[in-house]
């Protein structure tokens, strides 16, 4: 897996920025009247006060061109404090954006003139938002700027009572600030993986069943903000972004509208009367719903779904079927499958499949059954919203029972040994694939149990 890059986003004029999301403590507003740091020359604005004690800030601007921003962000300054190698410096920004993801073999570098007197070298596309992002060195840029809070040993000596209190254990902890559905909410930045585009989603189980999608060849359950308890938007409009959450080894995903922010608060006293959401209020008075991770993987055991064990091919989605027990391992298939397309693409054990016909050649009443051998048997339409005569009849028997099930198409046959069987979660709580090549590509099908439909 190609190592990643977590970048906060802000914006200074018409510049977008990237800044390593673990250097950014605090965004703040920045003060009405901040205090003024007199200087013959160089880019400090003013000073502001952070953790009780004075940081310097720095305004781009007046090192480098910047170009005018968008009017709605007039007014609306912050100061990012920034910390890196045990020295704080704040940063003025004319807005603060959403959290980025980009590999970090997608950094380029554009100048390479070596000159230490520039801020910026290299720039990355998020592929999100489109946005290049200028990438920042927060050391460089305290260095640029010869002024810092220094934190730690090199500190000047103080007062035994602020010692103490530096001393003490914090319980400031940074946390990515989401918009999901009508509430923002607050899930601490160690547990948030990526925030991406949302990707295809596909459904388990019956009656619509649990959602899920593939996030870097895993299955990974997504949640409904009501599985949360959060409220949809007044608009209701779909979520257009996916968080993912990891915690152990697993993974869950959290559909959000917008990445917002990255901020730092007091996680003391946070736990809720549930256990799972817990309010907060930010810097400027506005409510947070705060989610604890901890708590998310302890109610949600579908996150088993995720675990990662043999890497397995992409998975196709399934529908409407119940799941099948299977063994744990990754086994070749003792008999042959079938791969059809019904509500999506599956296979079901050809053992269970006495005959196949045209769907314009079958005898219907009309009235959901079929002729087979005599008698009138029930019709499953297992299609995903098709109508019409094209299609085939798979007949299935379970014991003396018999359904016709119809399918847009039937796919490919599986013979025995050519597919490898797996399964994904827990035992009695997961489902089982096979994995085959299809001649274009190795994909992964959802085995279902058609008896189950004639039982």
């Amino acid at each position: 897996m190609a190592p990643s890059l977590h970048l906060a986003q802000a914006c200074i004029g018409a510049v977008w920025i990237g800044i390593p999301a673990d250097s950014v403590v605090q965004a703040m507003a920045l003060p009405a009247a901040p205090a003024m740091l007199p200087r013959r020359q160089g880019a400090l604005t003013c000073v502001v006060e952070h953790a009780g004690q004075p940081v310097p800030v720095v305004d781009l601007a007046r090192w480098v061109e910047v170009g005018a921003g968008a009017e709605e962000s007039a007014g609306a300054a912050r100061v990012l404090i920034l910390s890196a190698l045990g020295r704080t410096i704040g940063l003025k920004v004319d807005s603060v954006g959403g959290l980025a993801e980009v590999e970090a073999q997608s950094v380029t570098r554009l100048h390479h003139d070596a000159c230490a007197d520039e801020v910026f070298d290299c720039v990355v596309r998020d592929p999100a938002s489109g946005r290049v992002l200028s990438l920042l060195e927060v050391e460089r840029l305290a260095r640029l700027a010869a002024a810092w809070r220094q934190d730690g040993a090199d500190a000047p000596a103080q007062s035994s009572a602020q010692s103490s209190a530096e001393d003490a254990p914090t319980t400031l902890r940074s946390y990515a600030v989401l918009q999901a559905g009508a509430a923002r909410l607050a899930l601490a930045a160690d547990a948030l993986t990526e925030v991406l585009p949302m990707p295809a989603l596909h459904t388990l189980g019956a009656g619509g069943g649990m959602a899920y999608c593939i996030w870097r060849g895993r299955h990974v359950p997504v949640l409904a903000h009501a599985a949360l308890g959060l409220a949809p938007k007044a608009d209701g409009a779909a979520a257009a972004l996916l968080a993912v959450v990891e915690r152990d080894g697993l993974a869950l995903g959290l559909p959000v509208h917008a990445a917002l922010s990255m901020e730092t608060f007091d996680a003391a006293g946070l736990a809720a009367p549930d256990e799972l959401l817990s309010a907060l209020f930010d810097h400027d008075s506005a409510p947070l719903r705060v989610l604890d991770a901890a708590h998310l993987f302890a109610r949600f055991s579908e996150a088993g779904l995720s675990r990662e064990a043999e890497a397995g091919p992409v998975a196709h989605s399934a529908g409407r079927f119940g799941a099948r027990r299977a063994p744990d391992v990754r086994a070749a298939n003792a008999t042959a499958f079938i791969v059809f397309e019904g509500d999506g693409m599956v296979a079901a054990p050809i053992g269970q499949v006495e005959r196949i016909v045209s769907l314009r050649e079958t005898a219907t009443d009309g009235h959901g059954a079929m002729a087979w051998e005599d008698q009138a048997i029930p019709l499953r339409d297992l299609r995903a919203g098709a109508t019409g005569a094209d299609g085939h009849v798979m007949v299935v028997r379970s014991g003396d029972a018999h359904v016709g099930c119809i399918v847009a198409r039937v796919h490919l046959l599986v013979p025995p040994g050519g597919g490898q069987v797996y399964r994904m979660g827990g035992a009695g709580a997961g489902w089982e694939f096979i994995a085959v090549d299809d001649g274009a590509a190795q994909a992964s099908y959802r085995i279902v149990d058609l008896g189950a439909l004639a039982a």
